[in-house]
Parts: C-alpha cells; sequence; structure tokens
C-alpha cells in the first residue's frame, strides 16, 4: 500500500479529513488505554473542550519512555500539540511532567517557544505515583474533577499522552 501525502497544510483542512488520517494511521492512546484517537478528538458539536492537556507524566514508577521522548523529540510532541489545537479549539492548553524530568520541562519549554505555543504552560507535578493517571493529573492540574462515572470531556477537559500527540504529527505531517 501506498503511504498518503502528507499534510503540511492541516490547519487550512476540514477537520474531519485530519481525523480521517488520525483514524487511518491506526493511532491510540499511548498512555497505555489504548482508546482510538480519532474517536477522542471529536467530542461532539455539544460537546466543547476548554481545556487540552498533554500528559507526560509516566503512568508507573521506573518507566522512561515520556522522559526520552520529551528530551529528544519536544518539537515533534509540539506539532502534534498544535494539530490537536486546530481540531479541538481549546482555551487552554497545558503540559504535565514530573519534577524530577527537568530536562524534558527545559526541551519542551524550547520547543513551545521556537514554535509560537509560548501561551502553553509546562507544569511540574510531584513524582508520587499515580500522579500520571487521567484523573488524578487533570486534578493536580486544573482542581477539577472527572464525575466517577463520567469522562473528561464532561469537564470541557482533554487529555492524551505525549507519545500519542508526536504520533498524530507523525501521522499527519508525514503520512506515516
Amino acid at each position: 500500500d501506498e503511504l498518503p501525502a502528507p499534510l503540511p497544510d492541516y490547519a487550512e483542512r476540514d477537520a474531519e479529513e485530519i481525523r480521517e488520517r488520525i483514524r487511518w494511521a491506526g493511532i491510540v492512546g499511548l498512555g497505555g488505554a489504548t482508546f482510538p484517537t480519532s474517536v477522542k478528538v471529536n467530542p461532539g458539536p455539544r460537546q466543547k473542550i476548554d481545556t487540552l492537556i498533554l500528559n507526560g507524566a509516566e503512568c508507573e514508577p521506573y518507566i522512561t519512555c515520556d522522559d526520552r521522548l520529551m528530551r529528544e523529540r519536544a518539537e515533534r510532541i509540539v506539532a502534534g500539540l498544535k494539530i490537536l489545537r486546530r481540531l479541538l479549539e481549546p482555551t487552554q492548553c497545558l503540559i504535565g511532567t514530573e519534577d524530577n524530568k527537568p530536562e524534558a520541562a527545559a526541551a519542551l519549554r524550547q520547543a513551545l517557544q521556537a514554535a509560537d505555543q509560548a501561551d502553553v504552560q509546562v507544569i511540574e507535578v510531584p513524582t508520587k505515583y499515580p500522579s500520571g493517571g487521567e484523573r488524578q493529573l487533570i486534578k493536580l492540574l486544573t482542581g477539577k474533577e472527572v464525575p466517577s462515572q463520567g469522562i473528561p470531556a464532561q469537564i470541557g477537559i482533554l487529555v492524551q499522552n505525549i507519545a500519542t500527540a508526536a504520533a498524530i504529527a507523525d501521522a499527519v505531517l508525514d503520512g506515516k
């Protein structure tokens, strides 16, 4: 099979076309839940996402894959963030990292500045299990709680793992 053409002009394209590219690429949540990303980034016309959170806090102790990705491919994570911003049009974007990963936080801040995304906050949270869990990170970053039987979109929040953001950039910008 031939790879689809890259979409460097994604900002001018229809959101449905971008979601279809994400679906085609088979991208799922890479934080562990593996929920289809094309479904997650389509909350529906009646559900406004006010806050987009990228989760760079590892879910389990001793895991370092997100740390390495933030250090080595921060610009790709930020490229994915920009695509997610185009799809969701949130009023604020936050990136949560653990406070024992200063190099990762610094790399993200530098990449955000270089990509004209300086309004995105990188917030360091305590390195304490289970800070990397979606609900726990939402509480730490926003003070809001997800209803026990609900999902974050119900309170206007969408969380994506930083590796998922990088994969979105790979799919949309490179046709991978």
